[in-house]
């Protein structure tokens, strides 16, 4: 069963994503490699999907983003 589409009110809104790896492995240890891919991807997730990062923290076995989404479906890519 999927989850339901959480509700963001007309204007988009800011909205906090927390991932933890798997196991809870501490496969985010920091590492100047590491912290290029890290980059790398957040924008290009940032290109591909509109969204705004406005913040985020990467930790050894999880990490936070503040993002701007405009709806749910946005969220949800």
């Amino acid at each position: 069963m999927t989850r339901p589409l959480r509700c963001i009110p007309d204007g988009g809104s800011v909205v906090e994503v927390t991932s933890r790896t798997l196991h809870s492995r501490l496969l985010l240890r920091p590492d100047p490699e590491l912290n290029q891919i890290i980059g790398g991807a957040l924008g290009r997730a940032q290109r591909l999907y509109g969204v705004a990062i406005l913040g985020y923290v990467f930790l050894s076995n999880h990490y936070h983003l503040l993002l701007r989404v405009q709806d749910a479906r946005q969220l949800a890519s």
